[in-house]
């Protein structure tokens, strides 16, 4: 892959992000490069635009986020992650209930202290989307 390939694909990861993440999350990206133009490489252009649109087609973003979701909140060690992917849900057009359900599903496989340390980041989560929508309306 030439560098004129690589820097499309970059673009049209962060182009993908814009939309699947809420507005204060697009900093992010920023820092990431700022930080580590390698890394960043590495978690947008490989992550977000070749695993997540390449690479997975017939996966549907909101197909994507349940596993991710329940993926972070198993692992339970990164609270922003979870409640940036439970954001991210709830922007794919799943319910706040549905949400719960798969936290409910998770604490047969997981464990119920693993959901109960994940509240706060879930509740934050549905703080941030709430807020979103009643400043887009």
């Amino acid at each position: 892959m030439n560098d004129d390939e690589k820097t499309r694909d970059y673009n049209k990861a962060v182009a993908a992000f814009a939309k699947r993440y809420l507005p204060y999350k697009q900093p992010l990206l920023k820092t990431i490069e700022n930080f580590s133009p390698e890394l960043a490489d590495v978690v947008i252009r490989h992550g977000l635009y070749e695993i997540w649109e390449e690479m997975t087609p017939l996966l549907s973003y909101r197909d994507k986020e349940i596993a991710t979701l329940a993926a972070l909140i198993t692992d339970n060690t990164v609270m922003k992650e979870i409640t940036a992917h439970t954001e991210n849900c709830l922007i794919q057009g799943m319910s706040k209930k549905e949400v719960l359900e798969i936290l409910t599903i998770l604490t047969l496989y997981i464990g119920v202290p693993k959901i109960i340390n994940v509240m706060d980041a879930v509740k934050q989560a549905f703080e941030n989307y709430d807020q979103h929508i009643k400043n887009k309306g």
